[in-house]
């Protein structure tokens, strides 16, 4: 092969090499931006997570509402026995997409750490309201029997009646409230039965008893052995809460 020849066989060859190395980085940007992109996506749905993780406001910027929510550890869980499952991207994964009022058998939760300590937990919760599918989110604190908030995601209640579960007001309610008894038993409700203690109990909304109440069953049946009772206990486990 003549000098000629070669320079412009290494020509080709630098050439397929760049090529090859733009395409690689391509695919990693591709991979690395993905959760980005997700959250971009979905940043209203983001903007309920992020608040009810104590991170940002209603009001706060699309930017902000990404960032906070890609701060947070976002895995998917397997309900029927806490295992997280591997290889799903957390940040991008919708399991209302398909509708429905049933409990999946993979959710997505959302965990709040500072330091290496878990702060909280969100878990996403549903279920069927007056005249629609109420979707919300549940923040536990750190024991994961405390609630630490409660924010309704969407729904279709009766405005200016139903929709009062969406009210300040009443939501400022729930920080606090005890889901079990020392003995495991589930005794968090939306009631007006006084003989529900007080720091297990959030009383409904007068005018809009049935949303409420919805509300309250909604949150018991995720709470139970078909919802997040086994992922918190393994999740317990993990954080090194329980020997």
């Amino acid at each position: 092969m003549n000098t000629g020849e070669e320079s412009a066989g290494r020509t080709m060859l630098v050439a397929v090499g760049v090529a090859l190395f733009c395409s690689a980085m391509v695919t990693v940007a591709v991979h690395l931006l993905r959760p980005v992109q997700a959250a971009y996506a979905a940043v209203e749905r983001n903007r309920a997570i992020v608040e009810a993780a104590g991170l940002a406001s209603a009001d706060a910027s699309d930017d902000t509402v990404v960032s906070d929510f890609l701060s947070l550890d976002a895995e998917v869980i397997e309900l029927g026995t806490g295992a997280v499952v591997e290889g799903v991207d957390g940040y991008s994964f919708d399991h209302w997409a398909a509708g429905g009022d049933t409990v999946p058998p993979e959710v997505p939760i959302y965990l709040r750490h500072e330091s290496g300590r878990l702060v909280r937990v969100v878990l996403p919760v549903d279920g069927r309201g007056m005249w629609s599918t109420i979707h919300a989110y549940l923040a536990l604190e750190a024991d994961l029997n405390t609630v630490a908030a409660f924010v309704v995601y969407e729904h279709g209640e009766t405005p200016g009646i139903g929709d009062r579960i969406q009210n300040p007001q009443w939501l400022s309610l729930w920080p606090g409230k005890r889901l079990r008894n020392a003995g495991g038993d589930l005794i968090f409700d939306v009631s007006d039965d006084p003989s529900v203690p007080a720091e297990y109990r959030v009383d409904t909304i007068t005018g809009a008893t049935v949303s409420s109440r919805a509300v309250g069953r909604l949150v018991r049946a995720w709470l139970g052995e078909d919802g997040y009772a086994r992922a918190l206990t393994a999740l317990a486990r993990r954080e090194g809460m329980t020997p």
